[in-house]
């Protein structure tokens, strides 16, 4: 080890000590290892020579594509008294809509637990940016995938080997073609549409280009005729945010 002298010794010696506290701490030593050994929140993002955060006891991409892929209603949870009724309900995905970094890594673990395929919505949680680095926090503690409307959040996701869904808002026209178009910059393993009976107009034309594309239609559903209905126009699922409608 490089041993400093002079006026910089005391840098060393705060590095050394530092070191010496953070992995005698028990929240240290209960982090998951990454693949080189480095310890996940203390590696450096930036240095293209790590492997991110470990995969140990994560569902691969292709598995939970497989189980959305069967889910006709995701439980949309946007306030924690809603997430334990989302667990107990018979569909097998969770939106996330709700959380901070103290209780979102149980609220994960239980999700886990209960064999729920969680999907986390990025835009809306407390305490954590929409960058690379709360994202790998939430990779960290082995979410499913991540929802956002923003390509560059849900780029980040997909390096890591999250799914990705792109969360868009049909107001008009404009804003269909501004999907069409972030399309060609990245495209997600899905794309949620709000509110949810603009979803097969949007499908059309997103077909057009992308056709194996999943289209989700969420926001403003009432009943379980608007739900079969738009299953019966192609849309691959929709998100409900009313725990009655979390029936299948």
């Amino acid at each position: 080890m490089l041993c400093l002298t002079g006026p910089f010794a005391w840098w060393e010696t705060l590095r050394v000590d530092t070191m010496t506290l953070l992995e005698e701490s028990e929240v240290y030593r209960a982090m998951p290892l990454t693949s080189d050994r480095q310890r996940i929140g203390f590696y450096n993002s930036d240095d293209p020579s790590r492997d991110g955060p470990s995969k140990k006891g994560m569902r691969s991409s292709a598995a939970v594509l497989e189980v959305l892929a069967d889910c006709s209603i995701i439980a949309a949870v946007n306030s924690p008294e809603t997430f334990s009724a989302a667990l107990d309900s018979p569909t097998q995905a969770i939106y996330l809509l709700t959380g901070n970094p103290l209780n979102l890594p149980e609220m994960l673990a239980r999700a886990r637990d209960r064999g729920k395929v969680c999907l986390i919505n990025i835009d809306f949680l407390d305490g954590l940016a929409r960058d690379r680095y709360a994202v790998e926090f939430l990779a960290a503690h082995q979410a499913d995938g991540i929802v956002s409307t923003r390509f560059e959040t849900l780029k980040s996701a997909h390096a890591l080997g999250l799914i990705t869904v792109q969360r868009t808002f049909a107001i008009d026209s404009a804003a269909v073609t501004a999907v069409l178009k972030s399309l060609g910059q990245f495209v997600p393993d899905a794309i949620e549409v709000l509110p949810a009976m603009a979803t097969p107009k949007v499908a059309r034309r997103v077909h057009a280009v992308h056709p194996g594309l999943a289209l989700i239609g969420g926001g403003l559903i009432e009943n379980v005729k608007e739900i079969e209905a738009l299953l019966a126009s192609g849309v691959r699922s929709v998100s409900v945010s009313d725990p009655r409608l979390w029936i299948i």
